[in-house]
């Protein structure tokens, strides 16, 4: 996508766009709050939030419209709680992983440009901790899991 600045919150907007249609098209994940930033008060079971952007610049030709290329870089966190005790500790983080895997299969295979918005975008890291966080242990069990979907654009004007 062509950018006169940075093609960031364009890009942000589109996965956080995104993730919303592809989880409303879908009975098993409609029920699964998707927010561009923290969810707020009201708080399901399962919710993904499109959170953290990260933009990199780099010279690319030195034309006159002094071009450059940019790495854009946005966290989703996956959270899933279910209630119950250790027993539910894998459920709920190979729901993170399912659904996370709904998000990484289109953006890989079907829009690997996010309609147009930038060059190509790809899953380039994951992490969680890999266990219940302390505040959600009375309600149950589960687990939070950070995605980096990084993409490259070039900005030109």
């Amino acid at each position: 996508m062509s950018s006169t600045f940075t093609a960031g919150m364009a890009y942000k907007k589109a996965l956080y766009e995104k993730i919303s249609e592809l989880f409303a098209a879908e009975a098993s994940t409609q029920d699964v709050l998707v927010c561009p930033g923290a969810p707020g008060s009201f708080e399901p079971d399962e919710i993904v939030a499109v959170t953290r952007l990260e933009i990199q610049q780099d010279f690319a030709t030195m034309g006159t419209n002094r071009s450059r290329e940019e790495t854009l870089t946005v966290d989703v966190v996956f959270s899933c709680l279910f209630g119950g005790d250790g027993t539910q500790e894998l459920p709920s983080q190979e729901r993170a992983f399912e659904l996370l895997g709904i998000i990484e299969r289109h953006v890989r295979m079907e829009d690997t440009t996010l309609n147009g918005t930038v060059r190509h975008c790809l899953l380039t890291g994951v992490q969680t901790d890999g266990q219940t966080p302390d505040e959600y242990l009375q309600a149950g069990r589960g687990v939070d899991v950070t995605a980096t979907f990084t993409a490259r654009n070039r900005v030109r004007g």
